[in-house]
């Protein structure tokens, strides 16, 4: 960090496109003040719509539409005085250099000098800018000034921070090349190349080339790369050498020179044959090269080669004009081009290449499929491969699914052929294959068969409930079904509350089967709000999700217990078990039979049905399998009404409950509460159970009685 000077170093990209982008800076300095504003321009020709990606130090760090990015001022802190700006962009050869010696907050400075790696360099009438008018490689370096600038009360002489400058090569010194190898040959064709690298940030500078044989200029500057002696003679031997310039002549370079020397005619018409006609041999078959000469005397020296290889084959002299090369069993590996070459002490004459392709039956080829374990989600595109270990080009490659052609492809050289396929459906499951073919007599090979399963992501989570509206009473049971509108093996997560409902305590959990959520006995506090969330997955990296809207379910308390209590005993009435239990009892209490109520909502079909266990207490539903109650008495004889909630049989293994009534082999006991709406007249037992001769809240009246 510069302190008050700060470096710019920023770049830009463009979002959804290729195209190239030039950053400029307005003002045109790589380095500034803190506190100073500078505007970036991207100049590039884009669609509309599209937007600007800004980078800083490789980073992207904001979003623009237009063109343009206003960096405001920033917090000064203390620190130089005195910079030395320099280009934000990259100067190369030829380009025109200019730096600029910078007060703080545009102060006057006297007496500036410039230095280049510690040499002085001010040129004489400069102010407080430096102007290079042509940059060359020489001129990089650091650079910084001094000046002095008035303070409050005098002037000081400061210094400013070095900063590195980089002219750089717009082009490589060029380098003249013959075509060929060796000098030329009386009466062929030569051609010189003058070969430069242009620097790719420059790539649009057009550069010109001038041709020189022993320093005489040949044709003047020409935008060709190459000098072209149509027949060379014995004259044409020589120096030669180019140079590159650009058009302005801003920078010139000169290759190093090079000696052409042009030799009599001595070997010409060199041709090759080959056996069997047309190069095409079965793997396994004799393959012949026969290499001759039309023109030549004495010994002449032949040899073979195979394109692309830097070794002869075999090379062997003799007095002759042509010669054999013979390989006795082809393999796929002697595929190629071949020609041969005829000396007799002069530069070699090559024949024209010949093709020689050894034919290979295709082998049984392998179908993969890039999908993760044998699955694929619907919108996805699967590649399906198709390649034979072994097998002469070209190959068509046929691509089945469940004996159905789904197309080919034919490739022209080692490689495997390849299929997109878009799932759009389950219909895209199955069993695929493919054949490859070359043509020969063996026919085409069909893959192993290979197995596809598409997964439909879970989407249209719905929840609903078995009841016909919101509500529920306590005690009662309840059904909450998710249901998808399409998913393959959907899995099922319940919230309650915007919580898992594990994550809920002190509460009976419901029973979660398949796609029901199960509540035996509904409780006050399993009201709220509930929602399902649907789930598969294609792998742990791809997992989809439906959530479903919220549903809220309210549980209502049952109704009056007196209410209950007349309802009873209407019905209690008529039964004959509760006159015979009154006249057992006390006859000042009124004899009561009743009934768990019967639930309307079922067990879902896959759910195992729930433990026998009780309820835990205080619960105001009761189980499907509750039986019919009847003929319990109050323990106090005095009591009128007796209003029951919950019925439990209870089996107990010690000490009967306190205030128990003993009874003879029998080891079960009723328990029941008295409500407190409307305020029971039960005042005794409530004078009996409350610990300090006081009354208790009548909602906390409880006893246990022995069933008779």
């Amino acid at each position: 960090m510069l302190g008050r000077a700060e470096l710019l170093v920023l770049a830009l990209g463009l979002a959804a496109t290729a195209q190239k982008a030039t950053l400029t800076l307005d003002p045109p300095w790589s380095t500034v003040f803190r506190g100073h504003s500078v505007t970036l321009i991207c100049s590039t020709s884009h669609s509309p719509g599209q937007s600007f990606t800004w980078y800083h130090n490789n980073k992207s760090f904001r979003y623009t539409i237009k063109n343009s990015l206003r960096i405001e001022k920033t917090r000064m802190s203390d620190a130089e005085w005195l910079i030395l700006q320099a280009p934000y962009y990259a100067v190369f050869e030829g380009d025109p250099l200019h730096l600029r010696c910078y007060g703080w907050n545009e102060a006057g400075i006297k007496g500036i000098k410039f230095y280049r790696n510690g040499a002085h360099i001010t040129p004489s009438n400069v102010n407080s800018e430096l102007s290079i008018k042509q940059a060359r490689t020489s001129d990089s370096g650091k650079y910084h000034c001094i000046g002095s600038m008035k303070t409050t009360f005098t002037f000081t002489c400061e210094m400013s921070p070095a900063v590195s400058i980089s002219v750089q090569e717009l082009f490589s010194s060029p380098v003249l090349r013959a075509a060929g190898s060796g000098d030329p040959i009386e009466g062929s064709p030569v051609t010189l190349r003058c070969v430069t690298e242009l620097n790719p940030q420059k790539s649009d500078t057009l550069l010109q080339r001038v041709f020189y044989k022993d320093s005489r200029d040949l044709e003047g500057a020409r935008s060709s790369l190459d000098y072209h002696i149509p027949v060379a003679g014995l004259q044409d031997s020589g120096y030669y050498h180019c140079a590159v310039q650009t058009v302005t002549s801003s920078v010139r370079k000169w290759s190093p020179k090079l000696k052409i020397t042009v030799k009599r005619i001595a070997v010409s018409q060199v041709s090759m044959e080959v056996q069997p006609l047309g190069g095409q041999v079965m793997e396994g078959e004799r393959l012949v090269l026969n290499c001759s000469v039309t023109l030549g005397t004495g010994p002449i020296t032949f040899s073979w080669h195979r394109k692309g290889s830097s070794q002869a084959l075999r090379t062997e002299t003799q007095v002759s004009q042509s010669l054999v090369y013979e390989i006795p069993a082809a393999t796929e590996t002697d595929t190629g081009e071949y020609y041969c070459m005829a000396s007799n002490g002069n530069a070699p004459a090559p024949s024209p290449g010949v093709k020689v392709a050894v034919k290979v039956p295709v082998s049984l080829p392998h179908l993969t499929v890039s999908a993760t374990g044998a699955w694929a989600a619907i919108g996805d595109v699967v590649e399906i491969r198709c390649e034979s270990p072994r097998g002469s080009a070209p190959i068509v490659y046929r691509f089945h699914h469940e004996g159905a052609a789904l197309g080919n492809r034919t490739v022209s050289s080692r490689g495997p052929g390849s299929l997109a396929l878009n799932v759009t459906s389950e219909r895209d499951s199955g069993t695929y294959f493919c054949e490859a073919d070359n043509g020969m007599a063996s026919g085409p090979q069909h893959s192993a068969p290979f197995h596809l399963s598409v997964l439909v992501p879970v989407s249209g989570a719905t929840i609903a409930t078995d009841r016909m509206g919101p509500e529920v009473m306590a005690g009662e049971s309840l059904n909450l079904n998710c249901s998808v509108e399409s998913g393959t093996a959907p899995l099922f997560k319940w919230l309650h509350n915007a919580e898992e409902l594990a994550a809920v305590s002190g509460l009976g959990l419901p029973t979660a089967v398949g796609n029901t959520l199960h509540f035996g006995s509904v409780q006050l506090g399993h009201g709220g709000n509930y929602q399902c969330i649907a789930s598969n997955q294609l792998s742990p990296q791809r997992v989809f999700q439906a959530p479903s809207e919220i549903l809220a379910i309210a549980v209502k308390e049952h109704a009056s217990p007196w209410v209950a209590v007349a309802v009873s005993f209407l019905f209690l009435m008529g039964v004959v078990a509760a006159l015979v239990f009154y006249f057992k009892c006390w006859k000042k209490a009124e004899g009561m039979f009743f009934s768990a109520p019967e639930r309307d909502t079922q067990l879902p079909a896959q759910h195992e049905p729930p433990g026998k266990g009780l309820p835990p207490l205080g619960s105001l539903g009761l189980h499907a399998e509750d039986p019919l109650y009847g003929n319990v008495c109050p323990l106090e004889p005095e009591s009128g009404e007796v209003v029951y909630t919950v019925v439990n049989i209870k089996k107990t293994s010690g000490d009967k409950p306190k205030e128990t009534l003993p009874r003879d082999n029998e080891e079960y006991y009723v328990s029941y509460t008295v409500l407190a709406d409307p305020k029971p007249t039960w005042e005794s037992a409530a004078e009996v159970r409350s610990p300090e001769g006081g009354f208790l809240p009548a909602n906390d009246i409880y006893e246990n009685v022995p069933h008779l």
